[in-house]
């Protein structure tokens, strides 16, 4: 072979082994760089919906004191409510202790995996939970539980998704992708 051909044809194995994208990024970094916007979109609606179910309970504090915690005032009533939504904070230090632990030995993404689902199986129960009318005490009860766990969970999660981002975050770019 001469040179010259020699030369086109190493220049043409070069093109097709680097395929360029419209924007001159290598493929595969531009796949890369998806996939951790996908990450951090993913995250990032987990931890609001996550947020959001756990302080809804909050925000609509008279009709869940109405319906599960009737009592011989309002106001009493309205205060086990408020000593079930606190029950969930307390929560949170073993949460963060035990599924912490849990999270280092398994990996951040099960770990969140399983963060996620303890959240939405204390949501859903209290979602699903009949109200005191129906059950009696049984209802307060379950509405307990089901903040137990949405606590519980909501004490790693946000640990671990920082440290989930942080680990997925290039060089340089750490406090941007944790502050989603």
């Amino acid at each position: 072979m001469t040179g010259c051909a020699r030369h086109c044809n190493r220049n043409q194995s070069q093109q097709s082994s680097a395929k360029m994208t419209r924007s001159g990024a290598p493929l595969s970094q531009r796949n890369w760089n998806q996939s951790k916007a996908s990450a951090v979109l993913r995250v990032t609606a987990g931890n609001f919906l996550e947020q959001f179910d756990f302080f809804l309970f909050g925000f609509y504090a008279t009709q869940i004191a109405a319906v599960f915690f009737p009592a011989g005032s309002e106001f009493a009533s309205l205060m086990m409510t408020f000593a079930v939504f606190g029950a969930g904070f307390l929560m949170r230090p073993l949460g963060a202790i035990i599924l912490g632990a849990y999270i280092d030995d398994v990996g951040r993404r099960k770990g969140l995996i399983v963060t996620l689902s303890i959240m939405a199986s204390g949501t859903i129960l209290i979602a699903f939970v009949p109200g005191y009318a129906t059950i009696g005490l049984f209802a307060p009860a379950l509405v307990l539980i089901g903040r137990l766990l949405q606590g519980f969970s909501a004490g790693a999660e946000l640990g671990g998704v920082s440290v989930y981002l942080a680990e997925m975050a290039t060089t340089g770019r750490k406090g941007f992708f944790t502050s989603w």
